[in-house]
């Protein structure tokens, strides 16, 4: 039974070196020049860049009466999903005479904390609620949708009390 044991071991070990040995040989060398393959210098060798996917345009209109105003959306999960819900018309109610809110719009949110909140700033407030700046504001926690490109003549257009604002895309 020893006897056996060292035979399987010596075996054993002696599969082992060769299969060392053979992972060390070196490559063979090619005997002919027909069987040499040589790449040219100049090839172009890398992978070809996909053409990219055209990217949708993440900026909307904005109609409050005659007034037009444009926006540029964020680009992540909230402002993706708001502009896949355009176009969209939302009665938008007064609060604290700086900002316009509309409850029912449910979106992806990612809040954070917000000292200072500037007019123009179109956020969402609770994962459900619209909410279009006027004036300065601050102190809750907000997912910011997108920013007006400019709030010129905004708070006069909006008014005081419920107002319809139209959002629609580009």
């Amino acid at each position: 039974m020893m006897m056996l044991m060292r035979r399987n071991r010596f075996l054993g070990a002696l599969c082992a070196a060769c299969l060392l040995a053979l992972s060390c040989a070196p490559a063979p060398v090619p005997d002919t020049p027909d069987e040499i393959r040589q790449t040219p210098v100049d090839e172009d060798t890398s992978t070809p860049e996909l053409p990219s996917e055209p990217q949708e345009s993440m900026t909307v209109t904005i109609r409050v009466g005659s007034k037009v105003y444009k926006a540029d959306i964020e680009n992540n999960e909230t402002g993706k999903a708001f502009i896949g819900k355009l176009p969209l018309t939302l009665e938008m109610s007064e609060l604290n005479g700086n900002e316009k809110y509309c409850y029912g719009v449910s979106l992806p949110r990612d809040d954070k904390y917000c000292d200072s909140i500037a007019a123009g700033d179109l956020m969402l407030y609770s994962g459900n609620c619209v909410v279009l700046f006027y004036g300065p504001a601050g102190g809750y926690s907000y997912t910011r949708i997108g920013r007006l490109q400019s709030t010129d003549g905004l708070a006069s257009a909006l008014g005081r009390g419920s107002v319809n604002v139209k959002f629609e895309r580009g």
